[in-house]
């Protein structure tokens, strides 16, 4: 099959597999997600959330003091943000050994729509965002992030999806290991995986670099394009064709 929207909420995924007749009646055994992986066998990686606070202020013009900064409102939360993100890179408690970084990646951005100096914003939106891996608490993280918007009065909302984690023994993983000749791995980026694990058993195995994806002009090695052909044929002799 092929999406679209991956990078922005998964939307092609999940359409497909709310809306397929054809998936519906047939969900394939086995399946292969192909992200650039290096051609390694890839068993596991980090979900993602995120959690939008905004808070909402008043417009005008500094120089008449009757605004109301929505920056000001929103400062605090921020503050306890940072202090959030410096315990998630000290606290082994929502760290993950089995992926490299072990940490959950936890981010912020703001935005208050390019507000001038000399006005003060009606309305700034900060974006919370951390990467959830097996056994690490996320939920734990995702209710320190709510509670503190709620404690500041703040209109807040989040979605999210989970990390995919498959047995490192099951038949697609081993079969991809003997086809790749290599070790299966982790991965810190998100894939499709995270829906499709609920329909049947996945490995995530593609060339090329994801260091290379999201740069100008991404690329992929033409060297490893073509070994992902025999790759995927020995998998497809593997699963697909009578024996």
């Amino acid at each position: 099959m092929l999406t679209a929207d991956e990078e922005v909420g998964y939307g092609g995924a999940k359409q497909v597999a709310a809306e397929s007749k054809l998936l519906a009646e047939h969900w394939p055994t086995y399946g292969v997600i192909a992200e650039p992986t290096t051609l390694l066998p890839v068993y596991a990686h980090k979900g993602g959330t995120r959690v939008t606070a905004t808070a909402h202020g008043r417009a005008a013009h500094t120089s008449t003091d009757l605004g109301i900064s929505a920056n000001f409102l929103i400062a605090p939360f921020m503050a306890e943000m940072a202090e959030l993100a410096r315990r998630f890179k000290q606290d082994r408690r929502y760290q993950n050994d089995e992926f490299s970084p072990p940490t959950n990646g936890f981010n912020l951005t703001i935005s208050d729509g390019d507000t001038k100096p000399n006005v003060t914003a009606a309305r700034t939106v900060c974006t919370v965002g951390f990467r959830s891996m097996p056994n690490d608490h996320s939920d734990e993280v995702l209710e320190m992030i709510l509670a503190a918007a709620r404690r500041h009065n703040l209109e807040v909302d989040w979605y999210g999806f989970g990390p995919f984690y498959a047995d490192k023994s099951s038949p697609i993983v081993q079969a991809a290991v003997r086809a790749t000749g290599a070790a299966p791995v982790t991965v810190p980026f998100g894939t499709e995986a995270a829906i499709f694990k609920e329909y049947a058993d996945l490995v995530i195995l593609g060339p090329g670099d994801i260091a290379q994806a999201h740069t100008q002009g991404e690329w992929i090695d033409i060297a490893q394009l073509a070994r992902a052909v025999e790759v995927y044929r020995t998998l497809i002799a593997a699963f697909c064709t009578a024996a």
